[in-house]
């Protein structure tokens, strides 16, 4: 598989189409980017429906996770593909559920409204179910 020249180029398309979304997705969101789930809304906190965000609510890790599986494209690497598509989608839908939690606690209805407009932007990743 080593030798499946357009196989590589297209993980190194997936490489770099992930790092610039997840850099735009950074810059986008300026001080409202944080590694870390916030537990408190600060008093700067805005939410982020622009740019990059108007396409997927969640571009840092559509981003992220296209890189990385896009790293073992890029190498011809089967078996890592699936098991880094795997390990991704797993983290990041509980991630993502986690998060939006909090989201529709700083930001209720908005963020709802949001939710209902925008894809999470990751494979059947619908984002937190809530019934008000």
């Amino acid at each position: 598989m080593k030798q499946i020249t357009w196989l590589s180029t297209v993980g190194l398309l997936m490489v770099i189409f992930g790092d610039c979304l997840r850099k735009a997705a950074m810059l986008t969101a300026g001080s409202n980017f944080n590694h870390i789930v916030q537990n408190e809304k600060s008093d700067t906190h805005t939410l982020v429906t622009s740019g990059v965000y108007g396409w997927f609510r969640h571009p840092s890790y559509v981003g992220w996770f296209y890189w990385s599986i896009g790293t073992q494209v890029l190498l011809c690497n089967p078996i890592c593909v699936v098991g880094y598509a795997l390990a991704s989608w797993r983290f990041f839908r509980e991630r993502i559920e986690e998060e939006e939690i909090t989201l529709i606690h700083f930001f209720g209805e908005e963020y709802l409204e949001y939710k209902r407009k925008v894809p999470s932007g990751l494979p059947f990743i619908k984002g937190v179910k809530l019934e008000l």
